[in-house]
């Protein structure tokens, strides 16, 4: 299986880099994109990219002593992330929903991997 080929070292890099995007992608303009109009469409991509951080951070550090502190920590900065946009960005608007969508991917990406992570 590829994932268990995968180093703890590079899934802590993938972390990060991966945090480090999707917190900048949040705070820039999003100006002249060209973004799915459909309905709710923001809203599964706040999920999915949520689901994935948290997969992230659980595969760079499985044990039990940090799963609970992981999605504690992505849930607050999904929350904090939109919190940012309504108040100091003035090219973004944070949303209620979009923090729930957050909280739900990331919810969602704990309750499927961590099940499978040692508990140690």
């Amino acid at each position: 299986m590829l994932i268990k080929k995968i180093s703890k070292h590079n899934f802590r890099l993938l972390a990060v880099g991966y945090s480090i995007w999707l917190t900048a992608v949040s705070l820039m303009p999003l100006d002249g994109l060209d973004l799915p109009s459909f309905s709710y469409a923001d809203k599964i991509v706040h999920f999915f990219l949520y689901f994935f951080l948290t997969l992230l951070w659980l595969l760079a550090f499985p044990t039990w002593l940090y799963k609970r502190r992981i999605i504690i920590l992505i849930i607050l900065w999904g929350v904090a992330i939109e919190f940012i946009q309504e108040y100091l960005v003035p090219t973004r608007s944070g949303d209620v929903f979009d923090a729930l969508a957050n909280t739900a991917g990331a919810l969602t990406g704990y309750k499927r991997i961590a099940r499978l992570l040692p508990h140690k």
